[in-house]
């Protein structure tokens, strides 16, 4: 593939569904981002709310895997996540 090509698909990213730009928006908000976190801002009850789409961003190259590190909500040491 060449650069061009790469290029040009970032610029016209695909179409994120409603519930998947809620969660880009909330990762673009916070900065970095634990699946806890996400789900505390967005005021869901239940992590796996946000888990999958989070992984469907993760699969369209939008965000990625930041650090490793303390979750504000858990307390336990998890993966972040940030927009690419």
């Amino acid at each position: 593939m060449r650069d061009t090509s790469l290029d040009t698909y970032i610029d016209i990213k695909p179409y994120l569904g409603e519930k998947q730009q809620r969660v880009y928006d909330a990762i673009k908000i916070l900065g970095t981002a634990t699946d806890l976190e996400i789900t505390r801002y967005l005021c869901l009850k239940d992590p796996n709310q946000v888990r999958p789409r989070r992984n469907e961003l993760m699969h369209l190259k939008s965000i990625v895997e930041c650090e490793k590190r303390k979750c504000s909500i858990s307390k336990r040491t998890v993966w972040s996540w940030r927009i690419r």
